[in-house]
């Protein structure tokens, strides 16, 4: 698997042209693979200086198989993220005009990212609350308040206090998937799991799941969260793509 990103592209109106660079953003995505390959294609623009997510889409791409892709980019600064299923995908992107000419190319680059499992699991005794190890693409911190229902964030390098969050009922444990920017909250006195985009750090759903829930773990590479449920002798399966529970099994 790999995450790659544009970086934020600057893309302001030019004083010579009176035009972007861009006004279309298209990315060619190239499968090597004797087997099928799935690529989550997610696009930002900013906003003040908050990222606000405007495309999120999974996408095959069949055996040796090449795909175009395009999307509106007449923003002032956006930046697109691809997670490929296979390391032998290859990503390419760049800029059209108005007529559906290549103005400018885009080097894509890999961003780092947390191992499956590490920073998705609550870890020590169910009583404890835990923060998460961060997001190491975003280098924010999430630490669940159980006494306020709330999750601050904190910058990762300077502990400052980015924002505080209001989730469920006494926050347990957080789970982050690096690859997505999705944080997930386990909340143990309401019964569900709250859903954070990291990026723009507003919550985008709530999840039901089993009786007083308590630790989480993400699996990066299937892109699914597991949550105990100590109070139903649980085990709920979230998916990160569709935010419902797509299997409960018994401990």
């Amino acid at each position: 698997m790999a995450l790659l990103t544009t970086g934020m592209i600057q893309n302001r109106v030019q004083m010579n042209t009176g035009s972007r660079p861009s006004v279309t953003f298209t990315a060619r995505l190239r499968n090597k693979e004797p087997l099928a390959a799935v690529v989550q294609v997610r696009g930002f623009y900013l906003k003040g200086t908050a990222k606000v997510e405007y495309v999120c889409d999974s996408i095959t791409v069949g055996p040796g198989g090449v795909m175009d892709i395009n999307h509106y980019a007449e923003f002032d600064a956006l930046e697109f993220r691809f997670t490929t299923s296979s390391e032998d995908v290859e990503v390419s992107a760049w800029g059209k005009n108005s007529v559906g000419n290549m103005t400018v190319v885009y080097y894509l680059q890999p961003v780092d990212i947390i191992p499956p499992g590490a920073g998705a699991h609550s870890g020590g005794n169910t009583s404890n609350t835990t923060s998460s190890p961060g997001n190491l693409s975003t280098n924010r911190i999430y630490v669940p308040n159980p006494d306020n229902n709330t999750v601050s964030v904190l910058d990762g390098g300077s502990q400052d206090l980015l924002n505080i969050i209001p989730v469920g009922a006494n926050p347990k444990s957080v789970g982050i998937n690096p690859a997505t920017g999705r944080v997930y909250v386990v909340n143990q006195g309401s019964n569900n799991v709250t859903i954070i985009d990291d990026y723009s750090n507003t919550v985008i759903a709530t999840v039901m799941v089993g009786a007083a829930p308590e630790e989480i773990r993400v699996d990066v590479s299937t892109n699914r969260i597991s949550v105990t449920n100590h109070g139903s002798s649980t085990v709920s399966v979230i998916s990160g793509s569709t935010h419902t529970v797509i299997a409960t099994a018994n401990r």
